[in-house]
């Protein structure tokens, strides 16, 4: 039985698909990761406000480092999705991407924030509205170091120190 020259181009078709195919599963694969590193140490980033019950849902946008509130990409958290220090604010709740973030506020002094309780999200607030939920705080000084003792020591003020970027804010509990 004699193939024509057509049926043998096809079979010899169907044998190079299949055998790339195959190939194809041979070759390693690079492992996905949790998180594409789409964002860079120094990177500006906002985390639009949400509620509790959507925290996987919580997502950074790159922005521009003039957007108040927003915050300073400081490091990236290590596989086990550790951050190199327990200053940084750190999302582990959030989707993959910006759970990788260790974070670092930046915020702009006089002006005042809510810290959104369960979450951590520093969201711009009004000095004088109570109701807000969540701690209301006003950023009372912010320096360009890292310094635990640089920030008064009365009631009701606190520092809030970062090491990378170095930038202490010296808070004033507002409500």
């Amino acid at each position: 039985m004699t193939c024509s020259r057509h049926a043998r181009f096809w079979i010899a078709v169907a044998v190079a698909v299949v055998a790339m195919a195959a190939g194809c599963g041979l070759r390693p694969e690079p492992l996905p990761r949790a998180s594409m590193d789409v964002f860079e140490v120094g990177d500006c980033v906002e985390i639009p406000a949400s509620t509790p019950d959507a925290v996987g849902s919580l997502r950074a946008e790159k922005v521009p480092c003039s957007v108040d509130a927003s915050y300073t990409v400081g490091a990236t958290a290590n596989d086990a999705g550790l951050c190199p220090s327990k200053e940084y604010q750190h999302l582990s709740e959030a989707d993959p991407t910006t759970a990788r973030l260790c974070l670092v506020p930046n915020l702009v002094a006089n002006h005042c924030y809510v810290l959104d309780m369960p979450i951590g999200v520093v969201q711009r607030a009004d000095c004088t509205e109570r109701g807000q939920d969540g701690l209301l705080v006003q950023i009372t000084q912010r320096l360009d170091v890292r310094d635990h003792q640089a920030c008064p020591a009365e009631a009701g003020q606190f520092a809030w120190p970062y090491p990378s970027p170095a930038r202490t804010y010296c808070t004033l509990t507002v409500f």
